[in-house]
């Protein structure tokens, strides 16, 4: 068939939408058991069992499908940024569908225009009569088909969810080991101790920074169609997000400790960056990184490897950016010497902003908002997104931050900032993703297109 005319599109229309009725109402029947079987696991270790037994399950399921309908399902579950094309995950469903029917339903869309010659003839059909088409087999409908194709897609949609959860999982695990690595318990019995090496935190710093060099790797290495390598990356990082945690992290340890304590915490810390320079420390960093990259297993280090040069290629913007923590440090101590950093819950305050403080200027604060709003991420200024599509947020915050409109801090505070102001429940911090690829850049044409006065 050539060009589709305006009648023959309105009728994919409103079979595509019928059809994704079914495939919703198909999912939406089981989505309350597994919410009662997931809830009703002891631990987290038997929910994650039970996801991944479930994800078998259907993987077996799909085996079984149409060989002419695996491609759309495997569309569906695993996208490409190029199968996105721009749209939501919503929106693609729905284009996977329409491009279903164009395949299948030439004949039916021959036989309906001649009985359905105007497009109200169309409107005034209402939507459970579409629905009985395809489910009767009216007009040449495949109707057995049509069933198979709505019932794997449900199943692939449902396959979606839990690996998500997976994923989900997979994340908070990586967060709380920079957790752990980033803020330690510190104990009295640790300030007791006369040896620095319990509370170096440049080490600590050099720790953190190596997870990450090894984790933002091995992104490249294994979604090497997604991602390419940012030599701004750990410039970036470094200066922000890094910078952030380090704050927050040094605050957090003195905070329940006692004038001595923190004084004997704080003129360490000073010391260890006069001891540990970026020019002392090359060397034990590329080992660390290199450890880091083979733990849990053993790999002995060599010299000159491709991963020395990459540990370096860090480092190199590590040592840039030193002297904001020493003088993060310094301050800290100064502060305390002069009375402002105390054991309350001061400097605590100080660090946690809301989204008038970060934005004063009611311009920016409006534009901001009809930005989210233009853009789908809210209504009325709640957020709408799924939780698929919650790494937009961090798309239009890089944006935003790019093109500073907003303050150059880290992308964790900034997206609990403005999450807390739009309602978005934050369970951990916001990847890159394809999501938020996207909506980075239709923020910046936003941006172009609609620049603040």
């Amino acid at each position: 068939m050539g060009e589709y005319s305006k009648i023959e599109l309105l009728l994919l229309d409103k079979f595509t939408e019928a059809i994704d009725s079914f495939i919703q109402t198909a999912v939406y029947s089981q989505t309350d058991k597994d919410k009662l079987m997931y809830s009703s696991c002891v631990d987290d270790k038997e929910k994650e069992v039970f996801t991944k037994k479930e994800i078998k399950k259907m993987q077996k399921k799909l085996a079984k499908c149409n060989p002419d309908i695996a491609e759309f399902l495997r569309c569906y579950i695993s996208p490409s940024e190029f199968d996105l094309s721009g749209d939501n995950y919503d929106q693609y469903r729905e284009r996977l569908i329409r491009n279903f029917l164009l395949q299948e339903f030439d004949d039916v869309l021959e036989v309906l225009t001649m009985k359905l010659k105007k497009v109200e003839d169309i409107e005034s059909i209402d939507e459970l009569e579409w629905e009985e088409m395809i489910e009767e087999g009216h007009y040449g409908i495949d109707n057995k088909f049509m069933s198979h194709f709505i019932k794997y897609m449900a199943i692939a949609d449902r396959l979606t969810t839990f690996k998500s959860i997976l994923e989900t999982v997979e994340e908070e695990k990586k967060q709380q080991v920079k957790e752990k690595l980033t803020n330690p318990v510190m104990t009295y019995t640790n300030y007791q101790n006369d040896e620095p090496k319990d509370v170096f935190i440049v080490e600590e710093l050099e720790k953190r920074l190596a997870i990450e060099a090894v984790e933002y790797k091995r992104k490249l290495d294994d979604e090497w169609d997604k991602y390419t390598f940012d030599p701004m990356y750990f410039d970036n990082f470094i200066s922000g997000d890094l910078y952030n945690e380090f704050l927050k992290s040094l605050y957090e340890r003195i905070k329940p400790l006692n004038d001595f304590e923190i004084n004997k915490y704080l003129t360490l810390s000073v010391n260890q960056f006069k001891t540990h320079t970026p020019e002392k420390r090359a060397e034990a960093f590329k080992r660390l990184y290199h450890d880091t990259y083979w733990f849990p297993n053993y790999m002995e280090y060599k010299e000159e490897t491709y991963l020395s040069k990459y540990a370096m290629h860090v480092w190199k913007h590590y040592t840039n950016h030193f002297h904001l923590y020493k003088e993060a440090t310094i301050n800290a101590l100064n502060d305390f010497k002069r009375g402002v950093t105390t054991t309350t819950k001061k400097p605590s305050k100080e660090l946690k902003k809301d989204f008038n403080s970060l934005i004063p200027q009611t311009n920016k604060q409006d534009y901001i908002l009809q930005l989210l709003e233009d853009l789908s991420i809210t209504l009325n200024g709640t957020s709408i997104l799924t939780p698929r599509k919650k790494g937009a947020l961090r798309g239009v915050i890089e944006a935003l931050r790019e093109k500073m409109i907003i303050p150059n801090i880290g992308l964790s505070t900034l997206c609990n900032v403005f999450a807390d102001k739009i309602n978005l429940e934050l369970k951990s911090e916001l990847d890159a993703s394809t999501t938020s690829e996207k909506y980075k850049k239709e923020a910046l044409q936003y941006i172009k297109n609609n620049p603040i006065h």
